[in-house]
């Protein structure tokens, strides 16, 4: 009896329309991998050496630099590697490592900006209590959930992918994330329909994009998670076959009762 291993791998068909273009996007990814190197270094050690940063808004600045680092890390060398290569070929386990890698960094860029926002609300709201509230404590808290807790929904979420298998995943998580990034997408409306100078479009676009975060996700939500969750599909099914079979025996019933009397 012979061994047999099987392995699993993905074939990257994205770049291979690049062709003679591939050594111009080599040098310009590595030149921009570098410049962000060099810009997040610069600020984590500028943070780290002068004292005078050693303030909560600054830690957290330096923070999401590292992570800055550490997503990167998940994405720019893989790429160079496959703009030298002629096929770009990635293993199970690579596309497994990679996609927690750049998850997580992304979740924990939200967790970071979120405590930066934290932070300016005391600075500005609460200026007398800052420094009571936002204690080095305070700021390790904050910091050690910026990290393990995209740390711990990657994993979740890979360990979904890996025992249950991609079918059960799309039933189970495909909802939330859908339902996460259309409220997202509202929201983004909304404020760039604030910020932005807008003059510019249509009257009725702007009251389109300005609603969006009140008309998409009512609308959405049950659309998505009762077309991709079985139990409340198969609850709408059960409700609406006993509605069409209960109506019709009533009736006769009445019928009947009235026929008696």
């Amino acid at each position: 009896m012979e061994n047999s291993s099987f392995h699993k791998f993905f074939i990257l068909t994205g770049l291979q329309q690049s062709g003679r273009n591939k050594s111009l996007y080599f040098y310009l990814t590595c030149v921009l991998y570098i410049l962000t190197i060099a810009m997040n270094v610069t600020i984590i050690i500028t943070v780290r050496v002068d004292k005078a940063l050693h303030e909560p808004m600054y830690i957290f600045l330096s923070n999401l630099c590292v992570n800055g680092l550490y997503g990167t890390v998940g994405f720019y060398p893989k790429f160079l590697i496959d703009l030298l290569s002629d096929v770009a070929v990635i293993s199970y386990t690579q596309c497994v490592m990679q996609t927690v890698v750049i998850y997580s960094s992304a979740i924990c860029e939200m967790t970071t900006l979120t405590a930066m926002a934290f932070d300016r609300y005391v600075a500005i709201c609460r200026p007398l209590q800052y420094h009571s509230i936002l204690t080095s404590h305070m700021v390790l808290k904050l910091l050690l959930l910026a990290w393990f807790y995209p740390a711990s929904v990657a994993v979740a979420v890979i360990s979904l992918i890996v025992r249950v298998g991609r079918k059960r995943f799309t039933q189970t998580c495909l909802p939330h994330i859908i339902a996460l990034f259309v409220s997202i997408l509202s929201l983004l409306f909304d404020l760039s329909c604030s910020w932005a100078d807008t003059t510019s479009l249509p009257l009725d676009l702007r009251n389109a994009l300005g609603m969006q975060f009140l008309i998409l996700p009512p609308i959405c939500n049950p659309l998505v998670y009762g077309l991709q969750l079985p139990q409340i599909r198969t609850a709408i099914l059960k409700t609406s076959i006993l509605k069409t079979y209960l109506k019709p025996k009533v009736s006769k019933n009445k019928c009947n009762n009235r026929r008696c009397h």
